[in-house]
């Protein structure tokens, strides 16, 4: 009888070709290389780490760029095995703008039940379009199958020499661009949101947690500076006639108390903050206004969860389709090599945890976006032990489980 060992190896390099089958079209750099490899004991074969790809808690979304990410994002929720997980269009924003690609994937949800994909601007990739061709959409408002968003010309003919109806949200300026999509989803929505999130075109970091919301929910992203509100978002507020519900999100050394005190000429403004960008993304996460319905409201075990590095942030927009199907998942942000104070405190709180039989949950789950090292191996490691579930009545350590962190 096979030892436990030569077992999980010989299944997992079974399992691992499936992942990456043509099924799926694959961008160059998200290959089996990518991820750490060690000797199996079958001859001729190598088995992945199994524990840099996924845990019993969690799940890598792998890729070492934009545009590899992009794609093992709609892979993953969306298989087109059949017409029910088809999306009926295809996003596709430019990878040279992060600003874009956040305010594009208001339309992840309606109309395009779809990914967001990512490729250069003025020449989308051959991995992109063939994996436009395995999504291969049903068709969204007026049959459009892909929209794209600051794209150049040549992109649209590149799409339209294929036989895709598409819809061009065309420009350079995110500010105009965002609010060009707010005037677009309300037109074919036939309503136009009343509840905005304004975020700052600066600071990455403090404003992505905005995305998973977003992607989730008809509220748009307008952008503002530190210290100034543009024109177009002038615009865009404008259209609600006073009544706006504004949640800023940042604190004020990212958007200036200024800023919001001039946004309250547009309506009610509530400011969504932390001090820190881990701290920033959590507040978010806690956030729920129950006189509107916005926010997420997580305090509470039995969550998926999408965990973003720092350093990395420009190049995981496109996983914020996590909250839109599945687990529907709020961002968190890290760091690389270790988790900070704010983010293992706040994973504590939401430590799930059983009255009588473990089956009877609730779970948490963890997404982590990119390969090892944008958020290190033993950090996931770390991070599984500590969202597994446990006996309510184990405060005091005795599991097995228990880990202190």
């Amino acid at each position: 009888m096979a030892n436990f060992k030569t077992i999980r190896l010989i299944s997992f390099t079974v399992l691992i070709p499936l992942l990456f089958s043509t099924g799926c079209s694959r961008n160059t750099t998200v290959k089996q290389n990518n991820l750490n490899q060690g000797k199996s004991t079958v001859t001729g074969y190598k088995a992945i780490d199994t524990y840099t790809v996924v845990t019993k808690n969690t799940s890598r979304i792998l890729g070492n760029n934009a545009e590899g990410i992009s794609l093992a994002t709609a892979c993953m929720i969306w298989p087109a095995t059949e017409t029910g997980n088809r999306p009926k269009a295809v996003l596709i924003a430019p990878s040279e703008s992060w600003q874009i690609q956040l305010a594009a994937v208001d339309l992840i949800h309606h109309p395009s039940d779809g990914p967001l994909l990512v490729s250069s601007k003025e020449n989308i990739s051959e991995a992109v379009l063939s994996e436009v061709s395995r999504l291969n959409p049903v068709g969204s408002t007026d049959g459009i199958k892909v929209i794209t968003i600051g794209m150049s010309d040549n992109a649209g003919k590149q799409l339209r020499d294929k036989g895709y109806k598409i819809h061009e949200i065309k420009g350079d300026n995110p500010n105009k661009i965002a609010e060009d999509i707010d005037g677009y989803y309300s037109s074919i929505s036939g309503e136009l949101p009343n509840s905005v999130i304004i975020g700052s075109s600066e600071q990455l970091e403090y404003t992505l947690p905005a995305g998973n919301w977003i992607a989730h929910m008809p509220e748009p992203l307008l952008y503002v500076t530190k210290d100034k509100i543009p024109p177009e978002t002038e615009i865009a507020l404008k259209k609600r006639n006073g009544n706006a519900n504004i949640y800023l999100l940042g604190p004020e050394t990212v958007v200036s108390k200024n800023i919001e005190t001039e946004l309250r000429k547009h309506g009610k403004v509530t400011r969504i903050s932390g001090d820190t960008p881990y701290a920033n993304a959590i507040a978010f996460a806690k956030f729920k206004d129950n006189a509107t319905g916005f926010g997420w409201g997580i305090t509470m075990p039995g969550h998926g969860l999408l965990l973003v590095s720092k350093s990395q942030a420009k190049e995981c927009i496109a996983t914020v389709a996590f909250s839109h199907r599945g687990k529907h998942t709020p961002l968190l942000i890290t760091d690389s090599d270790k988790a900070p104070q704010e983010l293992l405190d706040y994973l504590k709180q939401l430590k799930p945890r059983f009255k009588k039989d473990p089956t009877e949950g609730p779970y948490t789950h963890l997404f982590i976006a990119g390969d090892n090292p944008w958020i290190s191996q033993s950090q996931q490691g770390n991070l599984d032990n500590l969202i597994e579930i446990e006996p309510e009545n184990d405060e005091g350590g005795t599991s097995p489980n228990k880990m202190n962190h």
